[in-house]
């Protein structure tokens, strides 16, 4: 993060709404400055606004809330679809937003740090905004069991009931988009894999979630729609703006972006938000690899001078336990370790194999975070 970043701790969605009152960000069309009470207002007629993001970075994120509280106040009738839930998942999100459950057991039972895996506390402000207004959040993704068996053998590895879960038209990467995703994959894949399978994951998540979008629109035929995916995903002439397009061709909509003033500007949405980076307090860390073990998770390497070797912890030491409540996934383990900040110190359960043959012993370290 760059050092002129502001850092925000933001305690409460009251807080976050205070802040926004001042985070007046300037929009670009084309290479013309607007105001953002003038983009509010060309974004009134809009049934879609697609607003991309680069996932970690919380300026964006808030850029993504302050479009969503403008809009909501043009009219209250409006449903918000986001990236980084499966669809497979709607039911918990539908809980968490009527109170049934709580944040903790949103993140475990969506599996949240195992599927998205990005700070939490970036997204918390615009689901408590959901909460507090009642507005649907709509689960856009494809679930990641499916695009993972097509990225390594293909959609027609896919069973009948597999492929039944996605759309049932996925048209092919075309034009410029497929040569950008060919420069993507180069530069991520390092060669690895097929390309082939690489678009067609890309493309399924394309339209997968242009196919729920779809679907909320025609369900909810008096309400608009803001849609939160990566910037990749958002464009105003391929991915998921334009297979929405192709499914409702009169469908009116806006795709916008978040960028830098020292990026290059494009043309590859209709509106650019001028930002600077936000970041958040950083969260205290344990410093340690994990693999996901039964009924724990397993320290699977140790960084050196950090907070765990510094315990003496070991690299097969199993953790079981954070203060007290029980840990048995990853994602269970990331959930409890944010709510810390470095220097906080925690009672860590651990359960240690035994060399001699005897049963594992559990012992109980008092770590400092880092």
């Amino acid at each position: 993060m760059p050092a002129q970043a502001t850092t925000l701790e933001h305690r409460n969605l009251a807080e976050v709404n205070t802040f926004l009152d001042g985070w007046k960000p300037v929009a670009i069309d084309g290479n013309k400055q607007i105001s953002f009470p003038e983009l509010m207002q060309r974004l009134q007629t809009k049934r879609v606004v697609f607003v991309g993001e680069t996932h970690d970075r919380y300026d964006h994120h808030m850029n993504q809330l302050l479009i969503l509280r403008a809009m909501h106040r043009q009219d209250p009738k409006i449903g918000i679809g986001v990236e980084w839930f499966q669809q497979n998942f709607q039911p918990v999100i539908n809980n968490y937003l009527a109170g049934k459950i709580n944040e903790d057991q949103l993140l475990e039972q969506t599996d949240y740090y195992n599927r998205w895996r990005y700070d939490f506390r970036m997204l918390r402000p615009i689901l408590e905004y959901a909460k507090a207004h009642q507005l649907p959040v709509i689960a856009l993704n494809a679930p990641s069991e499916l695009t993972s068996k097509v990225g390594m053998q293909g959609l027609d590895s896919l069973t009948k009931a597999e492929r039944a879960q996605l759309p049932d038209e996925i048209t092919p990467a075309a034009g410029s988009y497929l040569n950008k995703l060919r420069q993507v994959f180069a530069s991520h894949a390092h060669g690895h894999g097929q390309f082939e399978n690489f678009a067609m994951v890309q493309r399924i998540w394309d339209e997968t979630m242009a196919s729920n979008v779809v679907k909320f629109l025609l369900t909810n035929e008096k309400s608009r729609m803001i849609v939160f995916a990566g910037s990749g995903h958002v464009s105003a002439k391929a991915a998921i703006p334009n297979d929405v397009s192709r499914r409702l061709p009169k469908i009116s909509k806006a795709t916008i972006h978040s960028v830098d003033i020292r990026e290059r500007f494009n043309d590859e949405v209709d509106y650019q938000l001028l930002t600077q980076f936000l970041s958040l307090p950083p969260t205290g860390k344990l410093g340690v690899w994990l693999v996901p073990a039964k009924n724990g998770v397993m320290i699977g390497k140790l960084v050196p001078d950090s907070a765990a070797d510094k315990a003496g912890l070991h690299e097969g030491d199993k953790i079981i336990s954070i203060n007290g409540k029980s840990i048995d996934t990853v994602g269970e383990l990331y959930t409890c370790l944010a709510k810390y900040k470095p220097g906080h110190k925690i009672k860590l359960g651990i359960k240690q194999p035994n060399l001699k043959g005897q049963p594992p012993q559990e012992v109980v370290y008092t770590i400092t975070l880092q």
